[in-house]
């Protein structure tokens, strides 16, 4: 039985993977695959020994984007069967059809990977990223639950599933596939600080500056709803907090947590001149001072193309988001304000002896939605990010300039 389902396994997969034209990338993904596989095919149908420990690893922020809030796995240790394997919500494949197109969508399937321990912690030691533990005190069969449910789970047809970075990601499956195990309900016992998205996010977004203000600028305004505390642990870390708090049964839900790998220390700090704060208000007023002294329409001409151009695009991009995707909290989105993707098809007018008398007309549009953008970008933070308002300033400057420009 566990031969074919095997069989089953490796069929499934090297049909969805049949379109892979790089022949050495294949093989590798086969190989892992039929690892992956064994692996598991090892642990069906077996009991487990009263000494298994069942944790939650948390593993702290990297330096890439899809990494920047950490992230959450959990290890089964068996000695007597000698199993230490480490399961993963938190896997994509990039070879997965139309893969970025299905990323900027939301729609993107993650599934359920399992690797040996060893493997799991190297790779964290390779990325100097701590990993800690919080061995959940469970009895046996609470136990075999959470492993039985992590094996279910492992299966073709339900280790894929349709990511949301908010409410269905690596650390809120691993924390509900503990409380499946459990009987009865967990007190999480978490203080209520009334924070919104935002305000989670943004803990983890000060390290990195431009990122912050890009995802400012493309998320919209439902995040500055409220969380609820349940919700924080949508983030690793909260979700580890609430793991030290969290009683069942009368008694503390997990041990303290151990640190399984220390990273070395790093340099988190930004040059704050070099933020899009000051880089943008420095910019902006240069360019506005050299407009001002320069009395040249060709350089007038320049600046504002490659502006219309940056907001026309960045308007495309908020609204392909809001419109056209399943990420949660994308529209509405006030930035649509400043970053209008109409300003696209004002750019072959530009350089025209005379603008034609719609484009003339659009730009006052635009210029009295700038005005409205202004006390918008202010009761609207941070989801109109602060080092906007150097844009809107720049953008009414120039579309001022366009209309009254004798050509």
């Amino acid at each position: 039985m566990q031969v074919l389902l095997f069989l089953h396994r490796l069929y499934f997969f090297v049909i969805l993977n049949i379109r892979n034209k790089k022949t050495y990338k294949m093989k590798k993904i086969i190989f892992l695959f039929i690892i992956s596989s064994l692996i598991s095919i090892k642990g069906i149908g077996l009991t487990l020994s009263p000494e298994t420990e069942v944790s939650i690893l948390t593993c702290a922020p990297g330096n890439e984007l899809y990494s920047l809030f950490g992230h959450t796995a959990i290890r089964i240790n068996d000695p007597r069967h000698q199993i230490d394997r480490v399961y993963n919500y938190g896997t994509f494949d990039f070879s997965t059809p139309h893969f970025y197109l299905k990323y900027a969508q939301g729609l993107l399937p993650y599934q359920l990977t399992v690797q040996k321990f060893s493997h799991f912690i190297y790779n964290y030691q390779l990325e100097e990223r701590t990993v800690y533990a919080q061995t959940i005190r469970l009895d046996s069969l609470e136990k075999q639950r959470v492993f039985d449910l992590l094996e279910e789970n492992l299966l073709p047809q339900n280790r894929y599933y349709l990511y949301n970075f908010l409410f269905d990601n690596c650390t809120t499956r691993s924390r509900d596939i503990l409380l499946k195990s459990l009987p009865d309900s967990v007190a999480w016992n978490m203080p209520d600080v009334n924070k919104n998205f935002w305000n989670l996010l943004d803990e983890y977004l000060q390290a990195s500056p431009w990122v912050q203000w890009g995802i400012h600028t493309i998320l919209g305004q439902r995040g500055n709803r409220t969380a609820t505390t349940f919700q924080y642990m949508f983030l690793p870390d909260y979700l580890m907090y609430g793991l030290k708090n969290a009683r069942y049964d009368g008694q503390l839900l997990a041990e303290p947590a151990e640190v399984l790998y220390q990273a070395p220390e790093m340099n988190l700090s930004n040059s704050w001149y070099g933020t899009p704060l000051f880089v943008f208000a420095l910019g902006c007023l240069l360019l506005i001072l050299l407009l001002q002294y320069v009395k040249s329409r060709s350089l007038l001409n320049v600046i504002s193309l490659i502006f219309l151009l940056f907001t026309g695009i960045v308007g495309v991009l908020i609204v392909f988001l809001g419109g056209f995707t399943a990420h949660p909290i994308t529209a509405p989105n006030w930035n649509i304000l400043w970053a209008n993707p109409l300003n696209l098809f004002v750019i072959p007018f530009i350089f025209r002896k005379a603008l034609p008398l719609f484009i003339r007309k659009y730009l006052k549009f635009y210029l009295a939605i700038l005005a409205i953008a202004i006390p918008v970008w202010a009761i609207a933070q941070p989801a109109v990010p602060m080092a906007s308002i150097s844009l809107i300033i720049l953008m009414i400057y120039l579309c001022f300039r366009l209309r009254n420009e004798k050509r």
